[in-house]
């Protein structure tokens, strides 16, 4: 979570709370009895599935168990009878018992018949070896089963068929049971769903206004604690919410706390350093000015080797001068303080000046300076922080370059002018790459590096970034570097508030 400036909402991940907290799908108390009821009826409805499935499965197992009876029955009392006393026999218990009634011989041939309508005798044949099993006649699905005659089985076989419903005469009493029960538990457990969820919901709603009229108010994200309103995990949620508010406040104060010690940490270092390049710079300019007169031969001629001490302290009181004015520059820009004055500028032209003033400061090094690009290029920029950028940029390149030669190119790149420049040191390898533009920071070990602050670098850079621009490194070690900048052609406008 980011803390933005006073009034602004605080952001999860990248959304700010109001949309995270108030985009809610479903309503919970009408989505509560919704679910109980869907629950309820698909329980109810797996019970008659499972109940009429179990009916149905006895109403078999009756069926079969009857088919059984009625044949150990005549199978019995048959043998007693003559031909035609067994064809009125079965056909009496075919009318009592509803079923069909057959005596056939092992061939399957019909002896007697009391059915509508008999198997071939290959089917029965198969009826005699399998004695029982299910099969359809004209009463519809039955079940079967076949018995011999018990005084002599050469006689015959009695074969009986039992319709077996597809649906148990119960059925329809168990559904309407099992109807009348669903409706009224439904009832009920929706009634109690509702209620329930009303009663979260309305807690919920006000935990939700609450957090909504925290988060609305332009002051301080805290405002009072939320009240618990009930025991339960709507009651608990809140106080963890409040709990969690409470360290938020906390750690936002310690760390308000610790921002404004380091701020004044900050305006401190500035002030001091600002304070203390002032005092150095008044007795340098001093030191300088007198060390031109004894230069110069004002009171009289110096010896040779006098001129020399005094030249080395020229040049050792310059770059003293520069590192001071580095200092000076760097905690304005640190502080703030330094503003941009745009104008229209020729980048070419300062590029041309900057090289003009460096070749004078080669002394006889074997180093080529040139230009290369455009002819004129015009931008809305500073002028003397432009030509800072690459003063130090063309500085940094000689003073790292033994011999070769140093260019600055002036191209035009979409809406920005890019100036780069490159030169032929000794490169700059991927970790130190990382490193040049922060603060007090050189490439190189400690024996190759040069002379200075470690600031020129990141004054450009922060002078690049004040224009909105861009600042990179391209190098390799051994085949030197390029120094590329990308400032805008027009300067960026501000926005309204």
């Amino acid at each position: 979570m980011s803390i933005g400036s006073r009034g602004s909402l605080p952001t999860y991940g990248g959304y700010t709370a109001e949309g995270v907290a108030f985009r809610r799908l479903w309503p919970l108390h009408p989505l509560a009895p919704a679910i109980a009821i869907f629950v309820s009826l698909a329980v109810a409805i797996a019970i008659g599935l499972t109940g009429l499935d179990h009916l149905v499965r006895e109403s078999d197992d009756l069926a079969a168990e009857r088919a059984e009876l009625l044949t150990a029955t005549l199978s019995a009392r048959l043998p007693w009878f003559t031909l035609s006393g067994r064809q009125e026999a079965i056909q009496q218990a075919a009318r009592r018992t509803q079923a069909e009634v057959l005596i056939v011989d092992e061939n399957g041939g019909i002896i007697c018949d009391a059915s509508l309508g008999a198997p071939p005798p290959d089917t029965i044949r198969k009826f005699i070896i399998a004695k029982h099993g299910e099969a359809t006649t004209s009463l519809g699905r039955v079940r079967y089963a076949v018995r011999p005659l018990e005084r002599n089985a050469d006689e015959g076989y009695v074969l009986a068929f039992v319709r077996a419903p597809d649906q148990s005469e119960a059925g329809p009493a168990l559904v309407a049971a099992l109807i009348a029960l669903t409706v009224l538990l439904v009832g009920v457990a929706a009634a109690f769903a509702y209620a329930v969820a009303r009663e979260a919901n309305i807690d919920v709603e006000f935990l939700t206004e609450r957090v909504r009229a925290m988060i609305q108010v332009p002051s301080e994200p805290s405002g009072e604690p939320v009240p618990v309103r009930s025991l339960d995990e709507v009651g608990a949620l809140t106080a963890a919410f409040n709990q969690l508010v409470a360290r938020f406040v906390e750690a936002e104060k310690g760390y308000r706390g610790a921002l404004e010690r380091a701020r004044a940490a900050d305006r401190d270092r500035a002030a001091f350093l600002a304070a203390v390049s002032h005092e150095l710079r008044s007795p340098l300019n001093a030191i300088l000015g007198f060390a031109d007169i004894l230069v110069q031969g004002v009171d009289g001629p110096l010896t040779a080797e006098a001129t020399e001490e005094v030249e080395q302290i020229r040049a050792s009181g310059g770059h003293l001068l520069e590192l001071i004015n580095d200092i000076l520059e760097f905690s304005a820009l640190e502080s703030g303080q330094l503003r941009l004055s745009r104008d229209p500028v020729d980048v070419v032209a300062i590029a041309t000046e900057v090289l003009r003033e460096a070749a004078g400061v080669l002394q006889g090094r074997p180093i080529v300076v040139g230009r290369e690009g455009v002819s004129r290029l015009v931008i809305e920029a500073d002028t003397k922080r432009v030509r800072q950028i690459l003063t130090n940029l063309v500085a940094n390149a000689i003073k790292f370059t033994q011999k070769g030669e140093v260019v600055v190119g002036v191209a035009l790149q979409g809406a920005y002018a890019k100036v780069s420049v490159r030169d032929t040191g000794p490169g700059i390898g991927d970790t130190e790459r990382a490193l040049i533009f922060e603060d007090y920071r050189q490439a190189g070990d400690e024996h190759r590096r040069k002379r200075g602050t470690g600031l020129g670098l990141a004054i450009a850079r922060r002078l690049v970034l004040l224009h909105g621009g861009a600042i990179y490194v391209e190098s390799q070690l051994g085949r030197g570097s390029t120094f590329n900048v990308l400032l805008p052609l027009k300067a960026p406008r501000a926005r309204l508030s």
